[in-house]
């Protein structure tokens, strides 16, 4: 069933509003106030103008929040006794033989910080012989408490290349959330299927890949490492945070009733935005992300 945060915004205020104005309709009555009735009603009025800016405040506050702290990893080591009992490494190492076998090959591991406190995740991350594309082997395991409806546990895959060095291609099989939509980058181009396991998405990416180029005349860059993937997300949610700061609350809420009304597995600009997107180079990337004041890439520690 869709959230309709919308409604629940309106209906909150209007129940406020109602038994704001039970209550002082009572109390004119009691105390024989009845000139004091507009004032009274002009105070439910103000009651439920409140209540319905708290709420469209809070659902503003909660999508930026997020986006506050640009992205950052943590490189693990697998005796850490933080993740030892918690990721089975013995699958990831299955899954990375595979990678293996296409020319793939490791660049560590890590996990995200900071991390949500409802979850421990980490992620192999590897690259292909040219550097253009990043697959993160991911393992997701839910702590108590967690909302189970929203998340599962398990093995997940995301592979990422950057198109003409700005349009982030990203292939995963995450079931995609009114949340991920919302901080989408302003280039990004997302195909999203939680049926398709590792080798049949990493098709799927080389293919659509060549069918973006055909389209729009622009192929991946080579070069990554984890520091650029990093700084390309970190640009995202630069982007994402202009945008969503220009909306109010209320137009947020009316986003994820959309979404959850209708769910999307892929989403990406028109044909015309992405062809009119000027190259840029990896260096290009460093310079403007990877800069003095900005926290580092890689976290030292390591918490949940």
């Amino acid at each position: 069933m869709a959230l309709q945060l919308k409604k629940s915004m309106v209906w909150g205020a209007a129940i406020n509003c109602g038994v704001c104005a039970v209550v002082a309709l009572g109390f004119v009555m009691v105390a024989d106030l009845h000139d004091m009735l507009l004032w009274f009603a002009l105070l439910a009025a103000v009651v439920a103008l409140v209540t319905f800016q708290r709420a469209a405040n809070m659902v503003r506050r909660n999508t930026l929040e997020p986006l506050l702290q640009p992205a950052s990893y943590v490189r693990i080591t697998r005796d850490n006794p933080l993740v030892l009992d918690q990721v089975d490494w013995s699958v990831i190492d299955d899954y990375a033989t595979q990678l293996a076998m296409r020319g793939f090959h490791p660049l560590g591991d890590f996990t995200a910080y900071p991390m949500a406190g409802a979850l421990v995740g980490v992620a192999a991350i590897f690259t292909n012989a040219d550097a253009s594309v990043i697959v993160e082997i991911q393992q997701v395991k839910l702590l108590p408490g967690a909302a189970a409806e929203r998340m599962r546990d398990g093995i997940f895959f995301s592979m990422t290349s950057l198109v003409g060095g700005k349009i982030r291609v990203i292939s995963c099989n995450h079931k995609p959330r009114a949340s991920t939509y919302l901080v989408r980058g302003n280039y990004d181009v997302l195909n999203a299927d939680p049926n398709l396991g590792l080798l049949a998405l990493l098709s799927q990416h080389t293919d659509f890949l060549m069918r973006l180029r055909q389209r729009i005349g622009k192929s991946p860059v080579t070069g990554l490492t984890v520091e650029r993937y990093v700084l390309s997300i970190r640009e995202a949610q630069a982007q994402a945070k202009r945008r969503l700061s220009a909306m109010s609350g209320y137009r947020i809420a009316g986003v994820v009733d959309h979404f959850e009304a209708k769910p999307r597995r892929r989403w990406a600009p028109s044909t015309a935005v992405l062809k009119s997107v000027p190259f840029r180079s990896m260096e290009e990337l460093d310079a403007a992300y990877a800069v003095e004041g900005q926290p580092p890439v890689f976290q030292e520690s390591l918490s949940w």
